[in-house]
């Protein structure tokens, strides 16, 4: 890819809920309105509650490379209502996962900037969200798909290690309650190919089935998406295999064609996002020169 290529990523609903995706693929989307020139949303989750569909998302801008989460509101008409910035840290966030339990709400969003992993809890959903400062996690974590099954809370992700690892590495933890402790699969890393390791999206369980939805990095980063159906998930053991993929077509992606990787349940709908390479050389050459500027000058937050 060349430097001045630049990845822009844009969220779609589906109407259809993530199992029937799954298996019959996307034959529509309804895509949300794109970002201003050279920012992005992307890594979208969500949740259906009262008529409204509460979308959150990571937020991006070259100009400060930094990752925050907003959501944004619709009705079931897709009118817009609501859109504002819930989480902001001095790190850069994204994949802001969602996890129930208890009658609570609880979002895991990918911070390994930050050299930890953080769970925060909804005190005003969806717009306050504070950590809970009784989790732990043994590793610092990329993409995490945390889901709960035969008793144990698991979660899926890619060890936040350098290079070719982080998308080509598949790592699975399990705990008997969501705050921890969590305990490392001994077999891990439990599979390692860059066509279907790192999450992308909300693990599904259908008639007793585990699907991870997983990144296909091979010829660009977040290119397909790979369906790991999970045969053998205990404490001990670990099996899976690909049983379907998802590729971008230009029919219904339209501009969007060169990449999809995340995929995430939403009760009867199903969020996604999809990727076009940005090419303006002149227009990027100056977004890398401010950003360096306000580097050196300290202006910029994050790690």
């Amino acid at each position: 890819m060349s430097i001045y290529e630049t990845d822009i990523w844009r969220l779609g609903i589906i109407k259809a809920p993530m199992a029937e995706v799954v298996t019959k693929g996307v034959d529509h989307v309804h895509w949300l309105d794109e970002e201003p020139a050279f920012q992005f949303l992307a890594d979208p989750f969500g949740l259906c509650l009262d008529e409204k569909l509460y979308v959150f998302a990571e937020s991006y801008n070259y100009r400060d490379r930094h990752g925050r989460i907003e959501v944004l509101v619709y009705n079931k008409s897709m009118q817009l209502l609501d859109r504002a910035l819930v989480l902001e840290e001095a790190w850069h966030l994204s994949y802001p996962i969602l996890i129930e339990d208890k009658g609570n709400i609880y979002m895991l969003p990918e911070a390994f900037k930050s050299g930890k992993t953080t769970l925060y809890k909804a005190t005003l959903f969806p717009y306050q969200w504070q950590p809970v400062q009784e989790f732990s996690f043994p590793d610092i974590v990329i993409d995490p798909s945390v889901f709960f099954h035969n008793g144990l809370w698991w979660m899926f992700y890619t060890p936040a290690d350098s290079g070719y690892s982080r998308q080509s590495v598949l790592s699975v933890a399990y705990s008997e309650s969501l705050v921890g402790p969590w305990q490392l699969h001994p077999c891990n890393p439990v599979r390692i190919t860059p066509s279907s390791s790192r999450p992308g999206g909300s693990v599904l369980v259908i008639n007793g089935d585990i699907i991870l939805p997983t990144q296909d990095c091979t010829k660009t980063y977040g290119g397909s998406l790979s369906f790991l159906r999970i045969s053998k998930l205990t404490p001990d053991d670990f099996e899976a295999h690909v049983i379907n993929q998802l590729f971008p077509q230009a029919s219904i992606f339209q501009d969007y064609c060169q990449g999809v990787h995340t995929l995430s349940a939403m009760g009867e709908y199903t969020l996604i996002d999809a990727k076009k390479m940005a090419v303006s050389p002149i227009e990027r050459l100056k977004i890398d020169i401010g950003y360096h500027v306000k580097k050196k000058l300290g202006l910029l937050r994050g790690l």
